[in-house]
């Protein structure tokens, strides 16, 4: 008996033994893996050394770290959640799993651990720049007073300070705007991000010179981007300056602009210098760009409802305004047909045949001109 009970006190210490040594890390093999960016298998390394519900600190935070720099998020997360149990004031932790809740798309969760660490730490800028980042909407209390606190806390952060002028402008604030650009600009003069908010804020503060020198040196800096010249092309405009405002307008050649405003700006400049002769066509191009392209087969599509109810005369009322906005052969032949088959009026039906056949390409369908040709002199009859 005193045998059989000093061979099983034998096998735990054994096995004791071999637990603590499986839970010793090749401190050696694991840096290899860190350094070499193997974080995957830094990760299925340590569970291999560490008992799966491990509740050493430690043990956890390796395992936490290999696993969040290896992209697994759910292990990580759940590594982490341990040691917040354990220590839930520990801000390393805190911000560990607010990333990853971002991660994930799980926003709300992560203002929560930021929401911790403000009560650990009130003064801590990059939380609230986060917090401003994770509330989208630009006007949005709870980011305007995150992005406020940020600006305090750090008043030479670019990225903030660019976001805050950005609401402020669009609320219309310039003199606040102007307030918050000047110490980050102060601090980084050629943030060419900065520089492009500087532009259209002195504008509205009426601060014209400011406006084009800033337009200047960002030209100077390489970027004569469409934003830049129209900035520049519109601060000559407002001081009165239509030929240097024509200059830069007529650089523009960016398709995705908003023509109609580029057209009408130089239309106007046109004016400004009494060249009424090249100002019309710019009117008439920003009437065109501010007319959808689907306003005749709209009009189209009302002409034919009011046929299917037999209101005739209405239908042909929309198919010919339709045709104030472009000389669409189909609204023409609508127009066409229904004088000959419903008003019984051949002498319209005869003239609209007509405009409808200088629309028909004679090459593609000659058919379809017999076909016109033959039922004019039906009409003609």
């Amino acid at each position: 008996m005193k045998k059989c009970l000093i061979f099983i006190f034998a096998i735990i210490i054994f096995q004791t033994v071999g637990l603590q040594a499986q839970s010793i890390v090749d401190n050696d093999k694991l840096l290899e893996f860190y350094q070499t960016q193997r974080y995957s298998e830094a990760a299925a390394y340590l569970q291999t050394v560490f008992m799966e519900d491990t509740q050493d600190p430690k043990e956890l935070s390796q395992l936490a770290y290999s696993s969040l720099m290896a992209g697994k998020l759910a292990d990580a997360e759940k590594s982490y959640l341990k040691l917040y149990t354990q220590q839930p004031t520990n801000l390393s932790t805190l911000f560990s799993l607010a990333n990853i809740s971002i991660r994930r798309g799980i926003d709300e969760k992560a203002k929560g651990y930021y929401e911790e660490v403000l009560k650990l730490d009130s003064t801590n800028f990059n939380v609230y720049k986060q917090l401003a980042s994770l509330n989208k909407d630009d006007i949005n209390t709870e980011r305007i007073k995150y992005l406020r606190k940020a600006n305090t806390l750090n008043p030479t952060d670019a990225d903030v300070a660019f976001s805050l002028c950005e609401i402020y402008f669009n609320m219309n604030f310039f003199g606040e705007a102007s307030k918050v650009l000047q110490p980050a600009l102060a601090a980084d003069s050629t943030n060419l991000q900065l520089l492009k908010m500087k532009m259209p804020i002195s504008m509205a503060n009426k601060k014209y010179d400011e406006s084009i020198a800033t337009g200047f040196k960002l030209l100077s800096f390489g970027d004569s981007s469409t934003f830049v010249l129209n900035n520049l092309a519109k601060s000559y405009f407002l001081k009165l300056d239509y030929r240097n405002a024509l200059k830069y307008f007529l650089i523009i050649r960016d398709k995705s602009f908003d023509n109609e405003g580029l057209y009408y700006n130089i239309g106007l400049s046109y004016r400004g210098i009494k060249d009424y002769k090249n100002a019309a066509p710019y009117f008439e191009k920003a009437i065109t760009e501010g007319i959808s392209t689907k306003i005749a087969s709209y009009y189209g599509l009302l002409g034919d409802s009011f046929e299917e109810v037999n209101k005739n005369e209405e239908a042909n009322v929309a198919y010919k305004r339709g045709l104030l906005f472009e000389n669409n052969g189909s609204l023409l032949y609508n127009i066409a047909l229904v004088y000959e088959t419903r008003l019984n009026d051949k002498k319209n039906a005869i003239s609209y045949y007509e405009q409808y056949l200088k629309t028909i390409n004679e090459k593609e369908q000659p058919k379809l001109i017999t076909f016109i040709k033959n039922k004019v002199v039906e009409l003609k009859k």
